[in-house]
């Protein structure tokens, strides 16, 4: 098979003769110089070079690969930056699988370099944005290797049946050829200094505000996405983990609880004048339920509802002894579908959110709760400070949320986390049946302009109860994570068809 090599050649030329000296050893049929002035790019070729040199101009980086493969007669296009020098053995075992019609794309393996840069800090955009994207398409094998990064290499046949235009952009060009069954995996890891380039900062690299940059490779990201879920649901075909949302339609014209008991509670003097609702789903959790219900009494709530589904344990008698609001289904209702009931059915100007299956001390619990009293509407529990590096994939996923509503501030907060509160006058406004995808509510709550804010960190890892069905898989994510993924693609679905990215940037 012949190959061609395409150089993208920027303002810095100044390694071009070094760039040509390795490549001519691979013995390529032509050299394609794609550079922002042909004639600068002319005056740099040293006068070893064969006469297989093609010189094209292209003042767009993005374009260029277009016009490179365009004019590419090889069987085989291989992508070079023209500020990085790779030893013709690397490029030899780079594109070996091509060759040999092994692979029909390759890309290159800097896996190794992205997790060293965050162990200890905080991902760029764009390599939260890489991960993403694999992960959505399922191919976690390739973590972080994208299309993003010179080297890459395709088939001239891949290329043409894409389309040379959709090069431009290098996300959605791998989304469709992996959507289309090419064959593409990462090769052999390149280190070269152009990923260099790729920005990661300390832990406070959240809260920085977004270059020009970070602004056009999340449009580039979420452009490509869109793409993709357009020939999905808006939950990307990914699991709803059985949430019962026909529900939701149900109580929207009567109450339909198999039982119902009215619990008791007090008129709170801390906040402001303004009363609290506390809302609990729960399902079997007989042992925890009662201590969580005593702690939340400490926070003076006017009411404690507890939304019982699917338990034949003790659950629903130890919530009545204890004072609650009890709202009963005998069916397993779903994850999230507990907390729209029970906000449909409070009454208080802030109502909080927590789980039935550990207590939270009231000490954590009452600086939410304050916040809303204060004016904050939707009231976030502060993970940020106390995440692990790298960045877990359902962190990940929040993270990337946060960005794409122009939120990067809030980092990884969500309200798929508890302890979470939301304000009487945002429930009102987005709607209580919007809290059945807790994605959906969030994005809701930024896009109509209600003040969202991460306010206090509260350790909800350590006495989470682990769910073997739930949380552990012997091939790929588990069942838990496949749901959270489907959540927050509900949430980019959401986000996509009410506003136009050029009014959220």
């Amino acid at each position: 098979m012949d190959l061609s090599v395409v150089i993208v050649l920027g303002e810095e030329k100044s390694k071009l003769n070094q760039i040509l000296n390795k490549v001519q050893h691979i013995k390529p049929l032509e050299i394609i110089i794609v550079a922002d002035d042909r004639m600068s790019a002319i005056q740099s070729i040293p006068t070893f070079v064969e006469n297989n040199v093609v010189v094209i101009e292209e003042k767009s980086k993005w374009k260029a690969p277009v016009h490179g493969a365009k004019v590419a007669n090889g069987d085989v296009v291989l992508f070079l930056n023209g500020e990085d020098v790779i030893f013709s053995v690397e490029l030899e075992r780079f594109i070996e699988p091509l060759l040999k019609k092994e692979q029909d794309v390759i890309l290159n393996n800097i896996d190794s370099f992205c997790f060293e840069k965050m162990r200890v800090e905080w991902p760029s955009i764009a390599m939260v944005y890489r991960k993403i994207v694999n992960d959505v398409l399922g191919r976690m094998d390739l973590k972080y290797d994208s299309m993003l990064s010179m080297p890459y290499a395709i088939t001239k046949k891949a290329i043409e049946d894409i389309g040379y235009d959709i090069l431009q952009n290098p996300i959605l060009s791998q989304v469709t050829l992996i959507e289309k069954g090419w064959r593409l995996q990462s090769s052999s890891a390149i280190t070269n200094t152009s990923l260099n380039n790729m920005p990661a900062n300390k832990t406070s690299f959240y809260k920085n505000g977004l270059t020009k940059l970070e602004v056009y490779e999340i449009k580039e990201n979420i452009k490509a996405l869109e793409s993709w879920l357009q020939r999905k649901d808006d939950r990307g075909n990914y699991t709803d983990g059985g949430r019962k949302r026909e529900i939701i339609e149900q109580l929207k014209n009567q109450k339909n609880y198999s039982r119902f008991h009215k619990g008791w509670g007090m008129n709170s003097s801390i906040y402001n004048g303004k009363q609290l609702s506390i809302i609990i789903p729960a399902q079997n959790e007989e042992s925890t339920i009662k201590e969580v219900i005593l702690e939340a009494r400490k926070i003076e709530p006017k009411e404690i509802i507890v939304v019982i589904n699917g338990s034949t344990d003790q659950t629903e008698a130890i919530a009545k002894q204890s004072g609650a609001t009890v709202i009963v289904y005998e069916e397993r209702l779903g994850h999230d579908i507990g907390r729209a009931i029970g906000a449909q059915e409070a009454t208080g100007d802030i109502l909080l959110f927590i789980d039935a299956d550990f207590a939270i001390p009231a000490k954590d619990l009452h600086p939410l709760t304050q916040a809303v009293a204060d004016g904050v509407d939707m009231v976030l529990n502060d993970l940020n400070l106390n995440l692990r590096f790298p960045l877990y994939i359902v962190s990940l996923y929040k993270y990337m949320l946060n960005i794409a509503c122009n939120r990067k501030d809030l980092g990884v907060g969500s309200t798929i986390a508890v302890p979470h509160a939301i304000s009487r006058k945002c429930l009102e406004g987005i709607g209580w049946d919007t809290l059945h995808t807790a994605c959906v509510a969030q994005v809701k709550a930024i896009l109509e302009g209600y003040k969202v804010e991460c306010v206090h960190f509260v350790d909800v890892m350590k006495p989470n109860r682990i769910r073997p069905q739930e949380h552990f898989a012997t091939i790929g994510h588990p069942p838990a994570v496949l749901r959270i993924t489907g959540d927050h693609l509900e949430g980019l679905s959401y986000l996509l068809k009410n506003k136009d990215f050029k009014d959220l940037f």
